[in-house]
């Protein structure tokens, strides 16, 4: 079993103030072009939870699996991309390297950090710590 994407929670803001009702869109690809897309909703407070996704993978010693996720967020008509990743692991909290805590995503921040100590990564959130998770 793969996990494709770690169980994520969260809030967003806009301004520093929550961004309800904010369309959460996640997008998944690893074993074809087009991947999977699924939809959430921020709720009165800015909240979201996105839940794991998981897949059966035969592991093949010739091949290195590489799974990509996106999310972007619809919010006051305009469309924002909050986080972008590519990880070639396939254990929980893989992407990061542990569980994120207090995770924000403010849509009005200018630029993307990026983490590579796991993934290439570009996003909005910043989170106070990680932690860890064993491997399964």
């Amino acid at each position: 079993e793969a996990v494709l994407f770690s169980p994520l929670e969260g809030k967003i803001t806009f301004e520093g103030k929550p961004a309800v009702g904010a369309k959460i869109n996640l997008w998944i690809k690893w074993k074809d072009k087009k991947g999977e897309h699924f939809g959430f909703t921020a709720d009165e407070n800015g909240f979201f939870h996105i839940p794991q996704k998981v897949a059966i993978y035969k592991e093949n010693p010739l091949a290195q699996i590489v799974i990509t996720q996106e999310i972007t967020v619809e919010y006051d008509n305009e469309n924002y991309l909050i986080w972008t990743l590519s990880k070639s692991n396939t254990h929980q909290f893989g992407e990061l390297g542990g569980k994120p805590s207090n995770l924000t995503c403010e849509l009005t921040t200018e630029e993307m950090d990026t983490h590579l100590e796991y993934a290439l990564m570009g996003t909005l959130c910043k989170w106070d710590k990680l932690t860890k998770v064993s491997e399964k």
